[in-house]
């Protein structure tokens, strides 16, 4: 899939307030790993606030750690790319596209949050 077409992609996917830890390992490094917290999710990326910054284009593993809409502790681990980084008061906010679509078959936990949060703002 070509660029612009991921982002338009990205663009009509409505993004669902979701916040949780969230550990963040570049490349597959996990001496690198950082700590981030999860600001807002959809089904192909997520927004998220980190103190030290990734570079654009760097593949990423993301797990995230959240309570769902029964208040259960849950945890999905999704692979990436930092899409983009921009300069926060507190550090920086990191936007990543995750490689595959979120779905009910690869990620039960968040694809069910997701539907249950789209469905009460539709």
């Amino acid at each position: 899939m070509a660029t612009g077409s991921k982002a338009n992609e990205r663009r009509r996917q409505h993004r669902t307030t979701l916040i949780g830890s969230a550990l963040i390992t570049p490349g597959g490094k996990a001496d690198r790993a950082l700590t981030a917290v999860l600001d807002n999710v959809n089904r192909v990326g997520a927004g998220l606030h980190a103190k030290v910054s990734l570079g654009i284009g760097e593949t990423v593993t993301v797990s995230l750690a959240f309570l769902d809409q029964q208040g259960s502790e849950q945890q999905e681990k999704l692979k990436g790319m930092v899409a983009w980084v921009k300069p926060w008061e507190k550090g920086f906010l990191i936007g990543v596209v995750w490689d595959q679509i979120v779905t009910k078959e690869k990620n039960r936990y968040l694809d069910a949050y997701l539907d249950e949060t789209l469905r009460e703002t539709a």
